[in-house]
């Protein structure tokens, strides 16, 4: 490849890598960022003698003027500072690559793609970036090391050294379309390099402390869900079930979130009154904020809340996250605080310190977490379900504040109303009539997404008398106000249903379309259960994922993507520090495993001594018999590790090419001893016969194994007559 091409190469290169790091985010226009590549491709053959640059100067000019008014305008109207100056660093980086003169403008073009990448890093929290990153560190090496021998032969006076000691300059077009200064060795070498600077930063990056990307931006955006939100209304649920947008990943015991594992439901918010069709909140519904808060590592809080009752201690609290299904959380920025938990979730642990975030009030047994970006966090929750009989004989008062879940509003027709006690009339306990309502909704109404405007009809009446077909918010609504009327404190939930199964990390990955709502039934002694009254074959559509080679590679990306949020994007100092005690430990476990080792073959030893030293004896002397066997039959192999005796023929030689180099007839490391001889003889030098003559004996003696007193004198007698020639023709030089 010709030295110019290939700088321009590396140089697009990195411009291109620190592009899409920037771009491939989302953040900017996907139409001006299409534009601007393709510009940036058009600018490759822009360039001498195809078009002239001063010909095209005054528009570039006028053109540059408009962007920069156009650019700070539109940041002062928006107050989108990042994105706007992102757009004009693509304009830029596109003006800049079709004006590339002299060695200023390829150095403007490095400092624009490196703070193009600069920016990429908040624009762009995407696997994307890190793979342009490391192709950006990769090609910024080449481009670099390149730029500089370019300038040095635009700036500098390149002479050509000829073997007659005279010079002449040399154009620097002739070395910029020269092949022979650049080949694959080069960019395999640097390229190697690169990737070691690179893993040795990464290593430096989760050594230094961290306070996450959290700490500095206080919103990321959110993401809006139709199935998920604050409130439901009857009607308003959009069509997203078929929806893969991953928004939240579950680190869980394969048992629980195995490919052929029951569904999991991902609790979020619950909701206890009910009116015109519409499921909110009410101050009256007990608060979860009653609950215990502790410490448990230098940036780490725990909130635990329960049935009633006594608040529990420090140390049961640990037994209880001890007996109960842990899960690590990473959620994506919604339009909602609510954390999500598997089932009943009773402990919460979340960061209090790196990213500053406070818990606010919460109600119906809700943990919510103010967060303006993607959040970490940990759960652990019960999964075992109580018995039938548990639930059966479940009885005494509610709790206080609980009589909010039997409220039912005016709205409430007399059918509907009638509809409960008939369903409920031959069962005596609220277990089995919760599952004589769930039974008799599946069996008298189907699933579907096509919506119907009821009117003014109650939106409950019309889905269980008239339409008899609608979607999980309807169902949950149904059994919630039929629960009700039967007596049953009842309440409505909202969350996450199932998700994706990803073999290679072991996550959940829970999707927009897995959005689902179902009820609680509270039992006193028990607590709340799930009820999900929803069909079966409706309830998740996307499934845990398929098993062809395309499934299986979607989330292997998606595991890669996990990856990166986990360990770079929201990697903090809580998470340094797991990092830190985790490989402790594995080294603890490695040290511990080496020592029991040694002392199991220890107490081996001493306990079966006698009978082992017969054994180890005979074995013992036939490895030492081969050992020396080997070195005999190899001369090279029984010299090594000695000391290396140089003969008298060789070190007579060194000598004499000691005296040479003092001459000016010096022998660079790339040079042999005969090369040498061989140049003397061709420019003929003094005494050039004569070191040839040396220099055979010298390789007879050093590589050869001859030891030969006439050989050694016959050297001593040439290196005097090679000095006494030198000398000759240092007095001829005066």
């Amino acid at each position: 490849m010709r030295f110019a091409v290939a700088h321009k190469t590396a140089t697009y290169l990195m411009v291109g890598f620190a592009y899409l790091a920037m771009t491939t985010g989302g953040a900017l226009s996907p139409m001006l960022s299409i534009a601007g590549f393709l510009a940036m491709v058009v600018s490759w053959w822009w360039e001498p003698p195809r078009i002239r640059f001063e010909k095209w100067q005054t528009a570039w000019t006028v053109a540059s003027v408009f962007a920069l008014v156009y650019a700070v305008l539109t940041a002062i109207v928006t107050g989108d500072y990042l994105g706007v100056g992102g757009q004009f660093l693509l304009y830029l980086i596109v003006a800049k690559s079709f004006n590339r003169r002299a060695a200023r403008d390829w150095q403007q073009m490095y400092l624009l793609s490196f703070l193009m990448l600069v920016a990429g890093s908040v624009l762009n929290p995407d696997l994307a970036y890190g793979l342009c990153f490391l192709g950006f560190v990769i090609s910024s090496t080449w481009a670099l090391t390149l730029f500089h021998l370019r300038r040095e032969m635009e700036d500098n006076l390149l002479v050509k050294h000829a073997a007659d000691g005279g010079t002449h300059r040399v154009e620097v077009r002739r070395i910029l379309d020269s092949r022979r200064i650049i080949g694959g060795r080069f960019f395999l070498g640097t390229g190697l390099l690169s990737f070691a600077v690179f893993l040795g930063a990464a290593a430096v990056f989760l050594a230094l402390p961290r306070v996450g990307i959290g700490f500095f931006l206080k919103s990321r955006g959110g993401m809006t869900l139709a199935g998920f939100s604050d409130g439901v209304k009857l009607g308003g649920h959009g069509v997203i079930k078929n929806d893969s947008t991953v928004v939240m990943r579950v680190e869980i015991d394969k048992r629980y979130g195995g490919r052929e594992a029951p569904e999991i439901h991902w609790r979020g918010v619950a909701f206890d009154h009910y009116s015109n069709g519409k499921w909110t909140r009410t101050m009256s519904a007990p608060s979860s904020d009653e609950t215990s808060k502790l410490q448990v590592g230098p940036v780490v809080d725990r909130r635990y809340w329960w049935n009633g009752g006594k608040v529990a201690s420090p140390s049961k609290i640990d037994e209880l996250a001890e007996a109960s299904v842990r899960q690590d959380v990473i959620l994506d920025p919604l339009d909602s605080d609510v954390l999500f938990g598997a089932s009943q979730p009773t402990i919460f642990e979340y960061q209090h310190v790196v990213r500053q975030r406070k818990p606010v009030g919460a109600f119906n047994d809700e943990m919510r977490l103010h967060h303006t970006g993607q959040i970490r966090y940990t759960v652990y929750s019960e999964l075992a379900k109580p018995t039938p009989e548990q639930l059966r004989a479940a009885s005494g008062p509610l709790p206080r504040n609980f009589g909010v879940y039997l409220m039912l509003g005016p709205e409430i027709t007399d059918r509907t109303r009638a509809l409960a006690l008939q369903i409920t009339a031959s069962h005596s306990n609220n277990y089995d009539k919760a599952i004589a309502i769930q039974t008799w909704l599946k069996n008298n109404a189907t699933y579907t997404l096509v919506l119907r405007d009821p009117g003014g009809q109650e939106a409950v009446d019309f889905f269980l008398f008239d339409r008899k077909q609608g979607h999980c918010e309807y169902f949950a609504s149904a059994f919630a106000v039929l629960a009700r009327a039967a007596g049953i404190p009842t309440r409505n939930v909202n969350g996450f249903l199932g998700g994706e199964w990803n073999e290679y990390q072991s996550y959940v990955a829970v999707r927009a379309g897995d959005a689902h709502s179902w009820d609680e039934v509270y039992f006193p002694g028990v607590g709340w259960v799930t009820f999900d009254p929803t069909p079966p074959a409706d309830l998740d559509v996307l499934g845990r994922g398929g098993t062809g080679w395309r499934a299986k590679l979607g989330r292997f990306i998606d595991s890669l993507r996990f990856q990166w949020n986990k360990w770079v994007i929201e990697y903090d100092l809580s998470s340094q520090l797991a990092l830190l005690r985790s490989i402790g430990h594995a080294i603890k476990g490695a040290a511990m495993a080496v020592k029991g080792a040694i002392v199991t073959a220890k107490d081996q030893i001493v306990e079966h001594w006698p009978f082992a030293l017969p054994l180890a004896l005979p074995l013992g002397w036939l490895i030492w018999r081969r050992v020396r066997r080997r070195g005999a039959a190899d001369p090279l192999t029984a010299a090594r590790g000695k000391h290396r005796t140089r003969s008298t023929v060789a070190e007579v030689y060194l000598s004499v090419a000691k005296s040479l180099a003092k001459a000016g007839v010096a022998r660079d490391a790339a040079t042999t001893p005969r090369e040498l001889a061989t140049r003397m003889t061709q420019r003929g030098e003094p005494a050039a016969s004569d070191v040839g003559e040396l220099t055979e004996l010298y390789y007879a003696a050093e590589w050869g194994g001859r030891r030969d007193p006439a050989a050694e004198d016959k050297a001593m007698q040439l290196a005097r007559a090679i000095r006494a020639t030198l000398d000759a023709a240092k007095r001829a030089k005066r």
